[in-house]
């Protein structure tokens, strides 16, 4: 009896365990690669890394879920805006789905960008949140930013003279 007791708590405590996705190295490796390089402004290196059937989340206030094509149009706008971007992540963090709770391979982050408005020349630094769910071929299939995306423009917009 003591046996099987033991054998059944050591079933449920390794059925419990956090044990990770096998994906979630290689989808990490990705992420970090895409937030690196995204102040880069080549925005087809950017776009790169995403799946064709992109569903990402806006940051804006009342944001929509944009397509590929909205996905690229929002990115650039960043490009067009801002210099000098850059990401400094506070952590890397699975994901889970959020249907089962269970983990999935994908990466959350939070972290600060950073970088300084075009036509301003006022520099920025915000917190914020990613998550990005990538298909099996490793693309970014969902994807999402928030943090004060509107507060941000405003806070280096060019002085009214």
């Amino acid at each position: 009896m003591k046996k099987l007791l033991l054998l059944l708590t050591l079933g449920l405590f390794l059925s419990c365990s956090n044990v990770q996705n096998p994906d979630y190295e290689r989808n990490l490796e990705t992420a970090k690669q895409w937030f690196d390089n995204f102040g880069n402004e080549d925005l087809d290196f950017t776009m790169s890394f995403f799946a064709d059937d992109i569903e990402y989340q806006s940051a804006f206030y009342a944001g929509p879920l944009m397509n590929k094509e909205e996905t690229r149009e929002y990115f650039k706008g960043w490009h067009d805006a801002m210099e000098d971007i850059a990401f400094e992540a506070q952590n890397y963090l699975p994901g889970v789905d959020p249907e089962t709770g269970l983990l999935n391979g994908s990466v959350r982050t939070y972290g600060n960008w950073s970088g300084t408005k075009s036509d301003s020349g006022k520099t920025f630094k915000g917190l914020w949140y990613h998550y990005l769910t990538f298909d099996e071929n490793g693309k970014i299939i969902n994807g999402g930013d928030f943090g004060d995306a509107t507060g941000l423009i405003m806070s280096v917009m060019p002085d009214s003279e």
